[in-house]
């Protein structure tokens, strides 16, 4: 199972690692939101988890490119609580799962769970 994260934070980023560790996945980081769109499209990607605070982000435009290059991927973004716009355009733009922040590690935990499981 292969799972992409969108994020220039470094927290995240080992939380990542560690949920493709547990499960036997593989994650890729991605911190250029323009670059996403090669990584969809070169592997197998099952999921992409997006950190809204990821400088220069068009959600709208990127879970587009995620839907026409990968649509069998699913999408998690998470962004903190107090930026409800973020979060209310993640959730208009399409993604499959919206949480904030501090839900975010244990969201995504629990999907690379479900979808590296055989």
């Amino acid at each position: 199972m292969q799972f992409i994260l969108l994020s220039s934070d470094l927290m995240l980023m080992s939380a990542a690692q560690g949920a493709a560790d547990r499960h036997g996945a593989t994650v890729k980081v991605v911190g250029d939101p323009g670059a996403i769109i090669e990584e969809c499209t070169a592997d197998a990607i099952e999921l992409v988890a997006i950190d809204l605070r990821t400088p220069g982000l068009d959600i709208g435009g990127v879970v587009q490119q995620i839907r026409a290059a990968a649509p069998q991927a699913a999408i998690l973004a998470g962004g903190p609580h107090v930026q409800r716009d973020s979060l209310a355009a993640a959730a208009a733009a399409g993604c499959d799962e919206v949480v904030t922040r501090g839900q975010f590690e244990g969201r995504l935990d629990a999907l690379v769970s479900r979808l590296a499981a055989p």
